[in-house]
């Protein structure tokens, strides 16, 4: 089996964009439920579903959040599948989840004036309780729950050990978002890909919110997730040491990269900056005037919901009622708004052609 096409797993939007555009390039099949960027997140995979739709050529992609379960990867991706992720730092992650999913709204008689992330922990286990099945889990060590490990055995020391040497076993390749570029290219030499299949268009404000925060309380928060820690640490050190031992070569195209990324912001996206802020941390362009037609300009400023949106439509087309349709529809007139650059529902409503010319509802849509 060729390399390029070799089934794959990831878990990350950044990563998850770089496939998404790989996939509908390559018209690939990705393992998900229609329009649902998860996968029965916080339980295991539901195999029944994804058994029934699977497409006559198979799976190629996994890329929706799902917990990490090696038995039900291999169940329903092809043989030769190749494991990757993205971890980043612990702090970063658990004040990404905080904001972005409005903790402070679940803190009983928070006030004003008070410091919500002083005010979480004074009952961490408590408040959080509050919160959804879903962002509990993500709350306290959630990448080492989302990679298998139960939160049963946090407290157990010899699960975690052979949790972290198991996860190490089964990915071929574990990035850091502290060393992106650098995680990317050893990603374009896993896949036998082109440097410019790894160009990427950052959407999202996640690193800037620990300027903020107290260092007595980033201390808390690291406590709190010191199984996570364990495992960013074990692969950023792993990271570091297969860097280390690259040859001149990598280098070179890890600077290559970091100018093929500002010479594609430049040029695709109006004086090169970002629009203000809009939904709690996400980032919107504007398109230059001379790349309004560009496509991969556009699909690149496009977020990952709507990219599982559009895959979602081409493949459960024949599946998808009206309102679904209607969703996607008002979810990307609302984001283009704040993000004109993104792909406009006009230039993708042409995916539903087959399925509604024959009830003239396109027209409608």
């Amino acid at each position: 089996m060729i390399r390029s096409t070799s089934p794959v797993l990831c878990v990350d939007t950044t990563a998850s964009n770089i496939f998404y555009r790989y996939g509908q390039e390559h018209d690939l099949s990705f393992v998900m439920y229609p329009l649902k960027l998860s996968i029965n997140y916080p339980g295991r995979m539901g195999m029944t579903y994804l058994e029934a739709h699977r497409p006559k050529t198979g799976y190629n992609i996994l890329c929706q959040y799902i917990r990490h379960e090696k038995m039900d990867v291999l169940r329903i991706m092809p043989d030769g599948v190749i494991f990757t992720s993205l971890l980043r730092h612990p702090l970063d992650q658990f004040l990404s989840v905080f904001n972005n999913f409005d903790m402070k709204s679940t803190i009983p008689n928070l006030q004003p004036y008070h410091n919500p992330y002083r005010e979480f922990f004074r009952n961490p286990d408590r408040i959080a309780k509050l919160s959804s099945d879903t962002i509990y889990h993500m709350l306290q060590n959630s990448m080492s729950f989302d990679m298998g490990l139960k939160p049963i055995q946090f407290g157990d020391a010899d699960a975690v050990e052979k949790f972290i040497e198991r996860v190490d076993g089964e990915f071929h390749l574990v990035m850091i978002l502290e060393f992106l570029d650098e995680s990317l290219v050893l990603l374009k030499r896993l896949m036998c890909w082109d440097l410019r299949q790894l160009i990427y268009v950052k959407l999202s404000v996640n690193n800037e919110y620990r300027t903020s925060v107290d260092p007595d309380i980033q201390e808390r928060i690291l406590e709190w997730n010191a199984i996570d820690l364990r495992l960013y640490n074990h692969f950023k050190a792993k990271l570091e040491r297969l860097i280390e031992a690259q040859d001149a070569s990598f280098h070179e195209e890890v600077a290559a990269l970091k100018a093929l990324n500002v010479n594609f912001w430049k040029e695709c996206y109006s004086s090169g900056n970002a629009l203000p802020v809009f939904n709690g941390n996400k980032i919107g362009y504007i398109l230059a005037e001379d790349h309004k037609d560009n496509s991969t300009c556009k699909l690149l400023a496009t977020d990952d919901v709507t990219q599982t949106h559009l895959i979602g439509m081409k493949q459960f087309k024949e599946h998808l009622p009206p309102s679904d349709i209607l969703m996607v529809r008002n979810h990307m007139q609302n984001l283009k708004k704040y993000n004109p650059a993104m792909l406009g529902w006009s230039e993708v409503k042409n995916v539903l052609k087959s399925t509604t010319s024959e009830s003239g509802n396109t027209d409608e849509l």
